[in-house]
């Protein structure tokens, strides 16, 4: 009996101390579990936290470079935009050039921005009817006029063009020398024949003095040897006629007739079919000869403004602007060879 009970009582502390090791087991799994959540929920915020740090950088360097794109481009509206004025083939680059700086439409551009002639331009300028001008170098007769008033011109290059001459498409000549044409115009040449052509005068069309065709015919072509005067009938007021009276087929004098242009109004503003532009020392003006200074009356042209203007003034700014690869861009959209 008395062994009964104690096997019994064996039997008991056995169950006991298999229901405490399950217990423990069980505390045990619970505690593994528990702790594996909590590093499982410490990676996760700590994974979300380097996203989120990573993602606030990479729109922050977003917004810099945002930023720094927007600090290159230059904006005016309408009213602070300089009053500008130029020369009638310089039109179209600044018609782009306002495009751009005050974002209008091509319609509300050309509504917005005119030209005079390079002469007039010149003259607004000094008289301050106009900030900015685009515009060839003035003549000298043009910088006397300055001088007289007191003003001194800024003169910045923006881009390159050339200066061109012009035949109709039925003479045979298809190059001059510089030293044929001085000698055209100073009236030592006079028929077509003593340059390789037929046997009949040479008509000279001349433009106007002061115009910047003119001023660069003077300049650039003849230095310092006068130019002879020409007949009323031969000096044009403008490039348009200028071309007109060489191109025309009811003009009996158009096959013989001679005349200068600037090449990107000839070529793309005002252009004929019965012309064509002659090699100048056997070079073509073409935009890359231009481009790259072969023809040899390739030329700068300028944005001028008066000495006086203040330094932080919006003339200042859009003309510095120019000289960007953003302006140059739109000097070239313009139709003239990039300066730099």
């Amino acid at each position: 009996m008395e062994n009964k009970k104690k096997t019994n009582l064996l039997n008991i502390i056995l169950i006991i101390f298999i229901i405490a090791l399950l217990i423990s087991a069980i505390c045990y799994f619970i505690y593994i579990q528990v702790k594996k959540n909590d590093s499982t929920n410490t990676a996760n915020t700590e994974t979300t936290n380097t996203e989120n740090a990573e993602l606030t950088n990479t729109e922050n360097n977003e917004t810099e470079v945002a930023e720094t794109t927007k600090s290159k481009n230059l904006t005016f509206t309408k009213e602070e935009y300089p009053k500008v004025d130029g020369a009638t083939a310089m039109l179209p680059m600044s018609i782009e050039i306002a495009k751009s700086v005050i974002g209008l439409s091509d319609s509300e551009a050309e509504s917005f921005i005119f030209h005079n002639t390079t002469s007039k331009a010149y003259e607004n300028l000094i008289n301050k009817k106009a900030d900015l001008i685009f515009v060839s170098e003035p003549s000298d007769d043009i910088l006397n006029k300055a001088k007289e008033k007191g003003v001194e011109f800024e003169m910045v290059g923006i881009g390159r063009d050339g200066f061109v001459f012009v035949v109709n498409k039925e003479n045979p000549v298809n190059s001059l020398t510089i030293e044929q044409i001085q000698n055209i115009y100073t009236g030592k040449i006079t028929n077509w024949s003593e340059v390789g052509g037929e046997d009949t005068d040479i008509v000279a069309y001349q433009r106007e003095p002061n115009s910047g065709s003119q001023n660069l015919m003077e300049k650039m072509v003849m230095k310092d040897l006068k130019m002879m005067t020409a007949p009323k009938d031969l000096e044009i007021d403008e490039m348009a006629g200028l071309i007109d009276s060489i191109a025309s087929k009811e003009y009996s004098n158009s096959k013989q007739a001679l005349g200068y242009s600037i090449y990107l109004y000839a070529k793309e503003q005002y252009v004929r079919d019965n012309i064509k532009f002659l090699s100048i020392n056997d070079v073509y003006p073409t935009d890359e000869t231009i481009a790259n200074g072969t023809y040899p009356l390739s030329k700068v042209v300028y944005a001028i403004y008066r000495k006086d203007e203040p330094e932080d003034s919006n003339v200042r700014k859009l003309v510095n602007w120019l000289l960007t690869d953003e302006g140059q861009n739109v000097v070239e959209a313009g139709g003239y060879t990039k300066i730099k």
